[in-house]
């Protein structure tokens, strides 16, 4: 039995094979040019902070990337063979997709550390570690790489309030119900309880946030904290402000975040978020960008009281549809919307929202383990594409209660994007 944390990481270090063979690359790229592509959102964002740390340390010469799209591209990555030469490639957060498996033909290592169920079956050319495989563990991206670093002695007490920034906002953990996976627990009894017990305690005095969707009358720091992350960031859905402010004309949300909390800084006791942002080294800019993302919240949830409908009741299971044009972060207020409207029942809602050059975003959130939305978002991108020959418009999946289907560019209409949600969605219950 795993007694401590070093007993853990050593365990599985011992029991994965993807792990080992990660371990063993990553001391022969020291002095050499690697390129790492993460997910754009607070879990991709916060991962990529503590493998660059990580890198940094181990003498490795390492350029990460945000792009705005879930599924990395060949085209994504030929442009940076080109450009950098790299000895190796790291995809963290992007998804555990068989297409990574040729990019062997351009760059000689390929590693991929992730947590989303796989898409496809042929992984046998590159490095894979994924927990979730064969059987889904619900974690984060950043408490892998934090695995990893570990592994090296490479963390310190910041890098563990990275992670578990990273964990909060991928809902991997929820302290403030005392509700920690199996799979994370040893790791934040050790390393986050005592350390920061701090950012845990149950407050009545701060606004609610995306997170507490349970009991909207008590909050934490650390809920606080993570929906900071999500503003700064864009969510990994994009929504930017640009066009909101002159002063954010050119700022890219990704990049400002990774850039604000690569370096570490003192983290004293404080009491509000606000408090928290006056620390940073950015902190006008966040201030700004925190401000617009509150407002959005705001409108967007009122939104939701009026689009929002009952389209099915089955087996017990209520199914909820939401429709918008131009809705900024609609996944995150339709989480905390589902919670109210399900009133204690099984529930899904499926979102759509139109989006500017005829693009459309399907956000599915559920409470429920009849129906899984990751395999209902990827067979939705799977149909979808299989019309197309540019196979690069159209990506989805995701985890069981929780997926994202993106159809950029008009690269599907919306009767048909209804249509095959409608079809893979019965699909699901008539096999229950």
């Amino acid at each position: 039995m795993n007694k401590t944390y070093k007993d853990f990481i050593n365990k599985q270090l011992e029991t994965n094979t993807g792990l080992q063979q990660i371990y063993n690359l990553l001391p022969k790229l020291k002095g050499k040019k690697i390129v790492t592509f993460c997910h754009d959102d607070p879990d991709g964002v916060t991962s990529g902070i503590i493998f660059k740390r990580l890198t940094d340390k181990l003498e490795i010469n390492n350029h990460l990337f945000f792009p705005y799209t879930f599924q990395l591209s060949r085209e994504e990555v030929e442009n940076i063979k080109d450009i950098y030469t790299p000895k190796a490639l790291f995809i963290i957060d992007k998804g555990t997709i068989e297409t990574y498996n040729s990019f062997i033909d351009l760059i000689e290592h390929v590693v991929v550390i992730d947590h989303h169920p796989k898409i496809g079956n042929q992984f046998d050319k590159i490095i894979v570690y994924n927990p979730a495989i064969p059987k889904y563990v619900r974690t984060s991206g950043s408490f892998l790489v934090h695995i990893l670093a570990s592994l090296f002695d490479a963390t310190t007490p910041y890098d563990d309030f990275i992670c578990l920034v990273g964990m909060k906002c991928d809902w991997a953990v929820d302290p403030l119900y005392d509700d920690i996976p199996e799979f994370s627990q040893i790791f934040f009894n050790e390393r986050v309880r005592e350390q920061y017990n701090w950012l845990l305690q149950k407050r009545i005095n701060l606004r609610p946030t995306m997170f507490d969707i349970k009991n909207p009358n008590q909050t934490c720091l650390l809920n606080q904290i993570s929906e900071l992350f999500f503003g700064v960031t864009g969510g990994g859905f994009q929504y930017f402000y640009n066009s909101y402010d002159e002063r954010l004309k050119y700022i890219d949300q990704p990049k400002l975040c990774f850039e604000t909390f690569i370096q570490e800084f003192p983290l004293p006791k404080i009491n509000t978020v606000d408090e928290f942002i006056d620390l940073l080294n950015n902190k006008e800019v966040v201030h700004i960008i925190y401000k617009y993302f509150l407002n959005d919240w705001d409108k967007t949830e009122n939104l939701f009281d009026t689009n929002t409908m009952l389209v099915k009741y089955y087996k017990g299971i209520k199914i909820f549809f939401f429709f918008g044009k131009d809705v900024k972060l609609m996944p995150m207020v339709g989480s905390k919307k589902l919670y109210q409207l399900s009133d204690n029942s099984e529930s899904v809602i499926i979102m759509f929202n139109s989006e500017p050059n005829n693009s459309i975003h399907v956000s599915l959130r559920g409470n429920t383990n009849k129906i899984h939305l990751g395999h209902l978002a990827s067979s939705l991108a799977e149909q979808l594409n299989s019309q197309l020959n540019d196979k690069t418009k159209i990506s989805g999946g995701g985890h069981p209660f929780a997926a994202e289907c993106k159809i950029k560019d008009a690269a599907a209409d919306l009767m048909s994007v209804l249509k095959y949600t409608i079809h893979f969605l019965e699909q699901q219950l008539n096999t229950e």
